[in-house]
Formats: C-alpha cells, structure tokens, sequence
C-alpha cells in the first residue's frame, strides 16, 4: 500500500509548515534481500505546504500537478482553492518557470470533440476511473506519434497529468486492471455500436460494403483458448492467435473486429464474423473483399455467379471479390496460357498510380460453379523483376524451355482475382486494391501504437488491450485523414504543437503559450481554436463523466 514519506519537515510554533519534502512511496517485496522488502519512489509531491497530523494526507506543490491535495489511505489527488485555510497566508501558488506540454493534446481533443466522440467514449465508458484512463491511454498512443516512451513518463510530462484526479499516475506503468475491464465483451459491444450509430448519421452505408482480412498475433499466453500452431501470414509456424478485421470500404474505418484460432481462416470465419456484426450492430454485409486466404472451394460453392430462367447473370445478395490463391483446384497457370497472346495488346491495358496494368474479364468454372476471373499483369513490376532475376541467374535463365521464359517474362506480375459479379476489369482492379485500407490499419496498429508484440498477459487483459488499441487507431485514421489535405506530415505537426506549453496559474486555470505562425495556420485549417486560458474543470468534464 503506498504512503507519504515526508523529508526534512519543519513547523512553527503553530503547526504550520515551513519547509520540507515529500513523496508517495510504496513497498516492494524482494525475494533474496537482506530485508525482503525495499521502498520504492511511486511519485515526488514536492515541497509540503500543509500535513495532517496522521500523515496520511497533505497539500504539496508538485513539480508535475502544481498545487495539488493527496490522500494515501484514497490514492486520489484533488484540487486545491487559493483560499483554502490550510494553506499558509503568503504562499506562491506555483513555480512560474515549471511548464507542461499542452498544444498536442488539446489539439486531439478538440478533434476527439469535433467529430463527435467524445460523446462516444463518455456515453460508453461511464465509470470515471475506467473513462479517464482510456482517454489517457488514447492520447498516448496517438500523440507519442510512434515513439517508445511510455505512457507513465508521457502523462508525467504533459497538461494530462492535471486532469486525472482519479488515476495515480504509477498505475499507467502497467495498467492491468484497465486493461481487464476493457477486455469485457460488453465494452467491446457497446462502443462499436455507439460508434457505428455516429458514423451511420455520417455515412447512411457504413458497414454494408467491407473489406475482410486478418493478421496473425503470435503470444506466449498460457491456456489461451484461441491460441493454434499456423504459419498463414508470418513464414514459420508458430503459437498465435488472428485477429480479423471489418472495414467499411467507404470511409476505410473498422467496423467490427473478431479474435479467432490462429489455424481458422476459411468461409466459417467469414460468416461467424459477420453474423457477430449482425447480432450485435444491425449491420448486414453484403459485399465482401477478401483475401486470398479465404477464398477456398467451400466460399465459391456458396458465392458463386446466380442466373435467371433465361441463363442471364442477376446481382447475387452477397457479393465477394477475392485473391485466387495458387493451390490444387485453382486454374492459376491455366488462365495465363489462355490469355498471354493478349497481355501485350493495348485495348486490354490501362493506367493506374503511375503503372500499365493488362486486365481482362473470363467466365471460368471452378469446383462446380461459375464465378468471373479477371486476370491481371502489373507490367511495370513484371518486367522490373525479369529484368532483376535475370541478371542474377543468367546460366538458369538460359536453361528454361522458351515456354518457360514466356512464363518468367509476366510472373512476378501476374494475379487473378475472382469474384461473382461483373465489372470491367479495371474497376475491379479499382475495388480490390481498397484492400490495401486494412493493410494499413494492421501497419498502423502494429507498428505506431505496439500493438505486437502480445506479452504473458491474461486472455481479458489481451483483449482489451486489443480494444483499446483499435479505439486509438480509429482515431488516428480520423486524423491522418483530415490532415492528409494539408502540406505537411501528421508527425510533424504534432511537432510543432508539442512545443506549445502550458502552466498552472491558479487552482482551476492554465496560462497557456502562444503558437507560432504555422502552427496557428495549421489549426485554423482544421477548425480548432488554441486558447490563452483554459478552465481545469470544462477539460475534466470532457475526459470524466459525472459517475464515479
């Protein structure tokens, strides 16, 4: 349990204080120490400006909350009045010359505001400890713009650290217990839903056309029920569990997501995710973009090309374009000899992000069922790679049967996509690269918010770490998509508004630094106002709602 450990402190004749130091300590047991027990710093309250005769509480000028009341026996920290009759008669309220970072955060919060989810966070998450530290976890992961520091160290260093009157700043350094409450179903449910209600008020289509895929999420988690030995998507077989992604293919955001074996990927997968969606949002999908994974003789013969009575194509209800993976039972190599007379005739090419692609629409028959291929050469890439492969393995260039060079010629180039409805081939094409969303939606929550990798956690903790990661990568999809119009990169804006600062000029206030030309600009842009004084309560009243 912690407590206050008090250095050098000195009263008067009438109790008060006059100087002396304090800290909140804690006890750490050691196994193999002389002692088996040591005290650790947990945080330095600073100076002592007033201290209860039980030692158990006290009002300090912290170094990192400025004025500021702690309980030992609550953990809690409030706020303390300039009138209060605790405090001695000519105290300097605070050290002027102490700053935090403040223009980076407040900017993403106005943002958070600005669209609405704010609402969504405080309407789901209603327990103030439990809504506190998921905007603190948020504003963490989005602002430390992919850098290691941790969310203890950043908080101790930012305005954040005034506003979390009910989170001890040493419990951000693992946080299990947030973790665990947020790896409740229940809380994974009821903020999806409240989060398509305001996207569908935005996008009346949200959720009906998406793209789904999965990333592997390797783990050392002992009697994890979704753990399976796999090798699909990292190149060796090891432990892991999958997380499946749904993104809606219009705004590029996630709509649902679903923890499943790491051997599971198959149309079973595909229809239990989206009959989850169903159940629990409302949402019916009914057009998918896969990848090559999924597609197998088992989702073909259930999606394939529908006809009427007269043999004619009609719109299937569910609609999916998918990968052609090159296994048994798929014509892969088949398709390229039926059309490489074509490959090289312009009425099949076309252009895209600066590449040739040849493109052309077949009606094929697979496992029993029609289903369209389209088959597809990057031409920029084919010829880049034969070029590379054969100036590297001449002597075996040599060797091939001509029919052979054909085939190397348009290999590293050559895909086929199938799908039950009819497009021309580079609207398809067009289609299914908006996969590429989701790619970087796991880039982004794998790589910028450390999502990987997975440690010796719980199965609740994991998932609602998972949970939470995907809340911050929505709002970082949000943002990056705003600010993708404007001239400079995400990261170095969030540079500059770092570098704007803020101080504690009296118990409810912060004096806040003036940006700089274009830093002003750069928020005029995207509508949010840097003001020179901020109320403490308006700002707790955002990340806290009224329910303890």
């Amino acid at each position: 349990m912690a407590f206050i450990k008090v250095q050098k402190l000195v009263r008067n004749e009438h109790g008060e204080v006059l100087s002396g130091s304090a800290a909140i300590m804690d006890t750490v047991y050691t196994p193999g120490s002389r002692n088996f027990s040591k005290h650790r710093v947990i945080e330095s309250l600073g100076k002592v400006v007033y201290f209860d005769k039980n030692l158990k509480l006290g009002i300090f000028q912290s170094p990192l909350r400025g004025l500021v009341e702690y309980c030992s026996t609550t953990g809690e920290f409030k706020d303390v009045a300039l009138d209060d009759p605790r405090l001695p008669p000519k105290l300097l309220p605070v050290d002027p010359n102490f700053h935090t970072t403040f223009g980076d955060v407040w900017f993403l919060m106005e943002f958070l505001k600005k669209h609405g989810l704010d609402s969504v966070l405080g309407g789901v998450f209603q327990k103030k400890t439990l809504c506190q530290r998921l905007w603190v976890h948020i504003l963490h992961s989005v602002v430390k713009d992919g850098s290691k520091i941790s969310c203890e160290d950043w908080v101790g260093r930012s305005f954040v650290s005034y506003l979390i009157d009910a989170v001890p700043l040493h419990s951000l350094k693992s946080d299990t217990s947030y973790f665990a409450a947020m790896g409740e179903d229940r809380a994974k449910m009821a903020f999806f839903k409240a989060f398509v209600d305001l996207m569908k008020g935005q996008y009346p289509g949200f959720g009906k056309c998406c793209y789904v895929d999965s990333t592997p999420l390797p783990n050392d988690i002992e009697n994890n029920p979704f753990n399976a030995l796999s090798s699909h998507g990292v190149g060796e077989c090891s432990v892991m569990t999958r997380l499946v992604l749904i993104l809606d293919s219009e705004t590029s955001l996630p709509v649902w997501y679903e923890i499943i074996p790491g051997n599971v990927l198959d149309l079973h997968t595909v229809k239990t995710v989206t009959e989850d969606v169903c159940a629990s949002l409302g949402i019916t999908v009914e057009d998918f973009v896969l990848d090559a994974g999924y597609v197998s003789k088992e989702l073909l013969q259930n999606w394939h090309i529908e006809v009427d009575e007269q043999e004619n194509p009609i719109i299937p209800s569910k609609i999916f374009t998918g990968r052609m993976p090159a296994r048994k039972g798929f014509p892969h190599k088949t398709l390229y000899w039926k059309v490489k007379d074509l490959i090289y005739k312009p009425k099949y090419s076309f252009l895209r992000s600066y590449k040739t692609y040849f493109g052309v629409r077949k009606e094929i028959e697979v496992f029993g069922v029609k289903e369209y291929a389209y088959v597809y050469v990057d031409l920029n890439n084919a010829l880049c790679s034969d070029h590379n492969w054969r100036r590297d393995h001449e002597e075996e260039y040599e060797k091939l049967k001509e029919r052979d060079k054909e085939w190397k010629r348009v290999e590293y180039g050559f895909f086929i996509l199938l799908s039950n409805l009819a497009l021309e081939p580079d609207k398809m094409l067009d289609r299914y690269y908006g996969r590429t969303n989701i790619e970087t939606v796991f880039k982004t929550s794998k790589e910028y918010l450390d999502l990987l990798p997975l440690r010796k956690w719980t199965d609740l903790t994991v998932r609602g770490k998972i949970l939470s990661d995907i809340i911050a990568t929505i709002v970082l999809l949000m943002l990056r998509k705003e600010t993708t119009p404007l001239d400079k990169a995400l990261s170095e804006y969030f540079g500059k508004l770092g570098s704007i600062t803020c101080f504690k000029s009296s118990a409810n206030r912060l004096t806040v630094s003036r940006a700089n030309k274009q830093t002003t600009q750069f928020m005029q842009k995207a509508g949010i106002v840097m003001p020179p004084y901020i109320s403490l309560d308006s700002c707790r009243m955002m990340i806290a709602p009224t329910q303890a």
